[in-house]
């Protein structure tokens, strides 16, 4: 009934933050707070608690940032490179692009398909236009859509997979700074919706 799924939207929600917050005070960043929380039966048994929509893995980070922010304590992610700088570092770490690849592609034989998306996403951005390394990341996402609860973990997972294999989406009617119309009223729409609601408050 309407009375027993407001609570249990209620209890789901402060047990994710009440758990949140018990690891960020043993010293947990939002990263390891996500990997170590599981829902409990309870939640798992009734659709509306699961991860359809919003996911746990999500709403833990958000939690966490409400109170502590995205800095997580260590300072080398204090000012981080920009991934194309980076990728190029790690691609030459490991050896070149090949051998990159097949590190990443033994992964991808084993299911490790976060470790290649991760692996991968270097190269990608050190060589943007590497055929091969686009085409094992898209796998990799490909994957991980299929295997995600989450309709928006999921749809991003796809997205990004088709992307990689087909380019981005084109832009009508670009903008001089590449933005199209539409995109520029709905950004103008969000600022003055959210200026009405924080005046009204």
């Amino acid at each position: 009934d309407l009375r027993e799924f407001l609570v249990l939207q209620r209890d789901l929600y402060k047990w994710m933050h009440d758990q949140t917050m018990r690891l960020a005070n043993k010293g947990y960043t939002a990263l390891e707070i996500a990997e170590e929380l599981t829902l409990p039966p309870e939640f798992q048994a009734h659709e509306h608690t699961r991860g359809f929509y919003g996911d746990l893995v999500h709403n833990a980070k958000a939690v966490y940032q409400r109170y502590l922010s995205w800095y997580d304590g260590n300072p080398a992610n204090l000012h981080k490179l920009p991934p194309a700088v980076v990728g190029k570092r790690y691609v030459e770490l490991a050896g070149g692009a090949a051998a990159l690849l097949r590190h990443a592609e033994a992964a991808f034989e084993r299911g490790d398909y976060r470790w290649v998306a991760e692996l991968v996403n270097h190269l990608v951005f050190a060589e943007p236009t590497n055929t091969a390394a686009r085409s094992l990341q898209a796998r990799a996402l490909e994957q991980l859509g299929y295997q995600a609860e989450s309709a928006t973990f999921r749809n991003a997972y796809l997205m990004g997979a088709m992307e990689l294999r087909q380019g981005p989406p084109a832009n009508p009617n670009p903008t001089s700074d590449g933005c199209s119309a539409s995109q520029i009223a709905l950004s103008i729409h969000r600022v003055e919706c959210t200026h009405q609601m924080l005046w009204c408050r």
